[in-house]
Parts: structure tokens; C-alpha cells; sequence
């Protein structure tokens, strides 16, 4: 029986967490040949979050790597157990009852699969992050020599192995090319499934599209020119 852990970043999601947790015990229920854990992770005990999720059968993990998603979902990563990491966010964007899509990719040889809004369609984007999203994975698409279509969205399933051994120094929202960039730089095929994101519950969101945008941009640079570089010398080293 393989083992699955669903890594929640949730920051003051008491209005959804109960909802989302419903829905995602629900919908892994009926894969009992795979083992789950769900791992919601919180900066605050005060967080009001934590107990909901508590109620629901998830267990708890406080962030101490710092403020942002990316360091959130890293503090996650580091305790969970699963063979394949699922990343889920608490806000109700996320479907579900999608996670056999996922289940299915990594099943047919794909080291990381991520959810393409492109094919799947979104009740929560507006024109600048649609026109931002679109930008960047065709810039992570070039350098990384990649066809994406989404590479920004925050459901991702992938095998442990690719973020085995690996520091994410991003603390934001460009967690997620990294991710991306492990995945390509260790051999691991990237598919895309059909996954469609729902406009968000209720409560706050979390991204900024300047401050954001600009991180995602330092990330896909960094992580893309370092790429080209190493493959055009060759050189043997880690891919983290």
C-alpha cells in the first residue's frame, strides 16, 4: 500500500479549513489502496485554524522556517512520511475530488504532476494574474526546456524523491519553480491534469500580484540560468 501525505499551507483559514477538510476526507476515502496523512500547517497556535483541523483528523505542524507559503509548505515536507506529496490549498480553490487525476499520473510514471487551470478553467482568476501566470510558465518553459501550460498552480502532486535532499530557499510563492526546477534537473517527467479551481470559500488572499510576481520572477531566473549553465558544462553535481 503506498503512502500519500497531503501538505495544507493554511494561515487563518478558520472559515474554509472545515469545509475543505470535509471534502478532502470525503474524496480520499474511496482510494483505500493508498495510506493517507493530512498534514495542515499553521504559523500560530492562536490560529483558530489549527483545532478546526484538529476535529477533522488532521494533524498539525507549526512553521518555524519563516513568514510565506513556501516556508510553510518545507515545514510540512519535513514531516510528512508519504511517497507522494500532495500539495492542496486550504482556501476551497482546490477540488478534491480531483486528487485521483493526480493519483493516476504519478501511478503511470510522471515524477510531478500539476493541475492546469488552462485546461480545467477557473472561477478565481482575475486578468493580471491570468496574464502573470501565463508569462512566467512561458518563461519557465523556455529555460527549463519544458511544455507547461500552468506552472504556478499550488496543486502538485510529486514522488518524494524529487524533493528528497532538498533545501527550498524560496519562503514565498516561488516554492513552486522550484519544485518544478527539482523535478526537471533529477530526470522526473511533468505532466499537467485537468483540474478546475473554485473561487475561494471565504477569508483572505494571501498573495500580493506585484510582490509575488516579482519573487516568481527571481526564482524562475535563478533556477532556469542556473539549469541552462550546468547542462551546457556538464557538470556533475547535486540537482538541489
Amino acid at each position: 500500500m503506498k503512502s500519500v501525505s497531503v501538505v495544507i499551507p493554511a494561515r487563518y483559514e478558520e472559515d474554509t479549513i472545515g469545509r475543505v477538510l470535509d471534502e478532502l476526507n470525503a474524496a480520499i476515502a474511496v482510494y483505500p489502496r493508498y495510506r493517507f496523512e493530512v498534514i495542515v500547517v499553521i504559523d500560530d497556535a492562536a490560529d483558530p485554524t489549527g483545532a478546526l483541523a484538529v476535529s477533522k483528523g488532521a494533524k498539525i505542524v507549526f512553521n518555524r522556517l519563516g513568514k510565506g507559503k513556501g516556508a510553510a509548505l518545507e515545514s510540512g515536507f519535513n514531516s510528512s512520511n508519504g511517497e507522494i506529496v500532495v500539495m492542496f490549498d486550504a482556501d476551497g480553490s482546490h477540488n478534491p475530488a480531483d486528487m485521483g487525476v493526480f493519483l493516476d499520473a504519478i501511478e503511470k510514471g510522471a515524477g510531478l504532476a500539476i493541475g492546469s487551470r488552462v485546461v480545467g478553467g477557473s472561477d478565481d482568476h482575475d486578468v493580471i494574474r491570468l496574464f502573470g501566470n501565463a508569462v512566467f510558465t512561458l518563461f519557465f518553459s523556455a529555460l527549463f526546456g519544458q511544455n507547461v501550460m500552468d506552472v504556478l498552480n499550488g496543486y502538485k502532486a510529486f514522488r518524494r524523491e524529487i524533493i528528497a535532499g532538498c533545501r527550498h530557499r524560496m519562503k514565498g510563492f516561488g516554492v513552486e519553480i522550484e519544485i518544478a526546477s527539482q523535478a526537471v534537473r533529477k530526470g522526473y517527467p511533468i505532466v499537467e491534469v485537468r483540474t478546475h479551481e473554485n473561487r475561494r470559500l471565504g477569508g483572505r488572499m494571501k498573495s500580493h500580484a506585484l510582490r509575488d510576481g516579482y519573487h516568481i520572477l527571481v526564482a524562475i531566473l535563478r533556477e532556469g540560468l542556473s539549469y541552462r549553465v550546468w547542462r551546457l558544462f556538464h557538470r556533475k553535481r547535486s540537482a538541489c
